[in-house]
């Protein structure tokens, strides 16, 4: 195969493909997480980074060079909706789980579970 010129277009033929199976790979990343969040509004994010290394040994004034991409997709952090959470003493966080926006809430079972328990009075 003849020499080829790297560029954008010839990235594909150059090792192997390598580099662009990893862009392609990187692009349907983002792309799914806008899919699976549309309401997420930040922007998705792919680079593509060509790293370009001088080797040491020249040829005249002929400089030959070592050639790295670096791919990376970037996406937005997953953040829930705040909970209200109850606090101790001992440090400990607690929630209602039937009744999410109150911690400290009393539930029907709550009083069940006391019930199965058992008190004593029988």
């Amino acid at each position: 195969m003849p020499r080829q010129q790297l560029s954008l277009d010839t990235l594909a033929e150059f090792d192997y493909g390598k580099a662009a199976v990893a862009f392609q790979t990187a692009l349907e990343r983002v792309v799914r997480d806008c899919l699976d969040r549309p309401g997420e509004k930040k922007p998705r994010t792919v680079t593509l980074v060509a790293k370009i290394t001088p080797v040491l040994q020249q040829s005249g004034d002929v400089v030959d060079c070592e050639v790295a991409f670096e791919i990376a997709a970037a996406i937005p952090k997953w953040l829930t909706a705040p909970q209200a959470v109850g606090t101790t003493k001992q440090g400990h966080l607690f929630f209602q789980e039937l009744a999410p926006d109150s911690p400290k809430q009393m539930t029907v079972a709550d009083f069940t579970d006391a019930d199965e328990a058992g008190d004593g009075d029988e």
